[in-house]
């Protein structure tokens, strides 16, 4: 009978393994052993570290370190509002910043191969500009009038509408729930929102779908603005939810809030209406395609609340906002077309590059799967379903 062999894990280790493992969601039987393990009630072998490793997407040769790793994840840095839980970022959110940077090199190489000039929009606008002029300036640009939410009653089209717009400017535009294709490893809408990583060559923004529809509308106007000002972001805020941004962090916030409530416009609705504050603003959600916070927020600023009545309410909507979000993780998907879904966290230019780029031999199609976390079947079917949208 083959004894096993059982290893000693630094308790620093363990410790940091199972602050991992809880971040990235890892189910009750990984928890219950790696809690095993740190109680000392039981020791690991070999194989159940392996086991954990695979589980837990956290590097094997980490368990047997004397210290915690620092493991680097740029974009941190830039994190919306300061956090200790981003001081210590999760396996899937650098995962998913990783395979990003590497998208975007490629694409970076690619448009350069291909005689694409720098996009002359990245960083010409300044956080000492007026809100109004630069949300004026993103409207010509993206082809928006001011009363643009008009034709779009509901939050999807409306947000389909918006990130078509956008990349239609050349910025690439990725959006996912998960790391990769990987249903397991979920991201956390508490851990980040959106982040933006700036590239004259080929600007990205990443959305985490597991927001709200309003939520990823807000992101996607918000991340916008960081390439406009020309400075990557991670976004982790809920607009006007939190004193503690820069005044970077609260430029973005105006101009997005003003491409999607304009003052004008918020202030001759505001008068028609009757009633408390909550329910003028629930009312208002019906013309708008934002969230009860945005328009809260605006209420503040054009001065039909004050301060405490914002407070009152802010309190209100965002502890109606993360029931809602802990009611939608614990939700079971009910499948729905994979192919659909699949196309829609990419972007189409860079499924239409890597096609093009295997086809005529510059790049190897099994570089293509791996980008793509696909095979050939899949590949294929994707790049048929970004043509035909």
């Amino acid at each position: 009978m083959t004894q096993s062999l059982y290893v000693n894990i630094h308790p620093e280790i363990l410790d940091w393994v199972m602050q991992k493992a809880q971040m990235g969601n890892a189910s009750n039987s990984v928890l219950d052993m790696i809690a095993k393990w740190i109680s000392g009630e039981k020791s690991p072998t070999f194989k159940q570290i392996e086991d954990v490793s695979k589980k837990t997407s956290i590097p094997f040769g980490y368990f047997f370190l004397e210290k915690p790793p620092v493991e680097e994840c740029k974009i941190v840095e830039f994190r919306t509002i300061d956090s200790i839980s981003l001081r210590n970022p999760s396996r899937n959110l650098i995962d998913t910043v990783d395979q990003m940077v590497n998208i975007q090199e490629w694409m970076t190489e690619y448009n350069k191969d291909n005689g694409l000039s720098e996009y002359s929009f990245v960083g010409i606008i300044k956080i000492s500009d007026s809100v109004s002029f630069t949300a004026d300036k993103i409207r010509q640009e993206l082809e928006l009038p001011l009363e643009w939410f008009d034709k779009y009653r509901i939050s999807e089209e409306a947000y389909k509408y918006l990130r078509n717009s956008i990349a239609n400017l050349g910025i690439l535009v990725m959006m996912n729930g998960v790391v990769g294709n990987n249903t397991r490893r979920k991201l956390s809408v508490e851990e980040f929102r959106a982040f933006t990583l700036v590239n004259p060559y080929a600007p990205l923004i990443f959305i985490n779908s597991r927001d709200t529809i309003n939520g990823k509308i807000f992101s996607l106007l918000h991340e916008l603005m960081h390439i406009w000002i020309g400075a990557d972001n991670f976004y982790n805020d809920m607009y006007g939810a939190s004193h503690l941004v820069s005044k970077e962090e609260q430029f973005c916030n105006a101009v997005a809030a003003e491409i999607l409530v304009p003052d004008s416009i918020f202030s001759e609705e505001w008068a028609k209406q009757s009633g408390d504050t909550e329910y003028i603003i629930t009312k208002l959600t019906k013309r708008f395609v934002c969230s009860r916070i945005v328009l809260l927020r605006k209420a503040l600023e054009n001065c039909m609340i004050n301060q405490d009545e914002f407070e009152r309410l802010l309190s209100l909507f965002q502890g109606q906002f993360m029931l809602s979000q802990s009611q939608k993780q614990n939700k079971v998907s009910g499948g729905g077309d994979f192919y659909r879904a699949l196309a829609a966290k990419w972007d189409k230019k860079v499924i239409q590059a890597l096609y093009a780029s295997a086809q005529s031999g510059r790049t190897l199609y099994k570089d293509v799967y791996r980008m793509t976390n696909t095979t050939g079947k899949t590949f294929h079917k994707l790049v048929e379903m970004a043509s035909s949208i």
